[in-house]
């Protein structure tokens, strides 16, 4: 098979994202939509009740996005209903550069500053001897990113965080289905945001939870969530009886945002998670024929985080899997004999979508340039995955046409 400059027009197009939502999902939408009961209710408790227990977490609050549950998450660094807060304006957080804009954007918007550090190659999570060269007296804390499915080694981490007394605090975003240690990734910090975005892992369309296992915490997320109101708390009789004048159904008690989801979002979501151990081992058998195909036809070709991969297709028990393969990030090698600019665009010729891996290096983007921020000496590997980095969809779901496009794209690099 030779290279081609446009594709077949029978070729089916192998997109970023793949609908993993049927009947089923359909049919619970169709449910809420019947009852008229559409706001936040018992589909979304129902939801969060199953989500905590799948990930192993005590808690766990569903919001509109995965953008909104760091939101929550880093404004409840900075003040707490009831207790001192463990940050306070004018601290520095350590974040991965390897990072999508709202894990960062928190901690400008609330009177924070990120610092920068570098990426491990291997793992894409934020590099420790980076972050121990970026410490200073103001760094209190690290919102670690999970990246693309993978969990790093934790123990590493926390030893790192113990020793220097900083608060950790996760984005799980990418991550859902991701352990270490048989421990599911937003269970080893503070709390973790995991989003339902419509190309991830789980999907509500748009969505997204936090998990924790401070009840106090927890019922600040409640709050938070809707307007600073006690409904849902689990004290909202001691604030009644604090403010006996007041409505005690309408009693407000800190400034709050409205990122509710609603009973569709919360049934879908109950739906998906039930598909989600299927899900993930089909993503799984993907990322491995990929790989092989990577070192038949393209051996110059690094799929990032393959040394996760088990051996052979076998399903693999919940609490052992150490990556959930978002997607199916790539690096070309030193001797690669293209560019990642022209294979992206033969890749495109061949029907299959690229993008950056997340969005490169943040710090060089202009929208870093308008905050405060600090960086490491060095971020060479994020730089390196942007001169050299890019990644393609890994999808639960795949029809025949779709993967013969994805085969015929890779057997077309032997001829590069």
């Amino acid at each position: 098979m030779s290279t081609q400059t446009a594709p077949p027009t029978s070729m089916t197009a192998y997109p970023l994202a793949a609908n993993t939502l049927g009947a089923e999902e359909i049919s619970a939408a169709r449910t809420v939509l019947d009852s008229g009961l559409l706001t936040m209710g018992q589909e979304v408790e129902k939801f969060e009740n199953s989500f905590a227990a799948w990930v192993g977490a005590k808690h766990a609050v569903m919001v509109n996005s995965g953008s909104s549950a760091n939101l929550l998450i880093v404004d409840l660094m900075l003040r707490r209903s009831g207790s001192t807060a463990p940050w306070q304006a004018g601290d520095e957080i350590l974040v991965p550069a390897l990072a999508w804009p709202t894990t960062v954007w928190p901690l400008v918007q609330l009177g924070l500053t990120p610092v920068f550090v570098d990426v491990d190659p291997h793992t894409l999570a934020i590099d420790l001897e980076s972050a121990r060269s970026a410490l200073g007296p103001k760094v209190k804390g690290m919102f670690l990113i999970h990246v693309l499915g993978q969990v790093p080694n934790m123990r590493d981490y926390l030893e790192f965080l113990n020793e220097n007394g900083l608060i950790l605090i996760e984005d799980c975003c990418e991550s859902l289905g991701g352990h270490f240690g048989r421990r599911h990734a937003g269970t080893f910090g503070l709390a973790g945001s995991f989003s339902f975005y419509f190309s991830h892992h789980v999907t509500t369309v748009e969505g997204g939870m936090i998990v924790t296992g401070d009840s106090a915490l927890y019922d600040d997320l409640l709050s938070l969530r809707a307007h600073g109101w006690t409904r849902g708390r689990s004290d909202k009789n001691a604030w009644k009886e604090k403010y006996p004048e007041l409505d005690e159904r309408f009693l407000f008690i800190t400034a709050g945002y409205n990122v509710r989801p609603t009973e569709i979002q919360g049934a879908i979501g109950s739906v998906q998670l039930r598909k989600l151990d299927d899900m993930l081992d089909a993503r799984q058998r993907l990322a491995l024929r990929v790989h092989e195909w990577t070192a038949k036809y393209a051996p110059w070709l690094e799929l990032i985080g393959s040394d996760r991969l088990p051996m052979t297709p076998s399903p693999v028990e919940r609490r052992e899997r150490t990556h959930s393969w978002m997607t199916l990030p790539f690096r070309l090698r030193d001797f690669a004999p293209v560019s990642v600019v022209s294979l992206k665009r033969h890749l495109e010729t061949q029907s299959i979508e690229t993008r950056p891996i997340i969005a490169g290096n943040l710090a060089r983007h202009p929208g870093a340039e308008r905050f405060k921020t600090r960086s490491a000496m060095s971020l060479a590997g994020c730089d390196d995955l942007l001169r050299r980095g890019f990644m393609i969809g890994c999808h639960p779901v795949l029809d025949a046409p779709v993967f013969e496009t994805l085969e015929s794209a890779f057997y077309s690099l032997s001829k590069l």
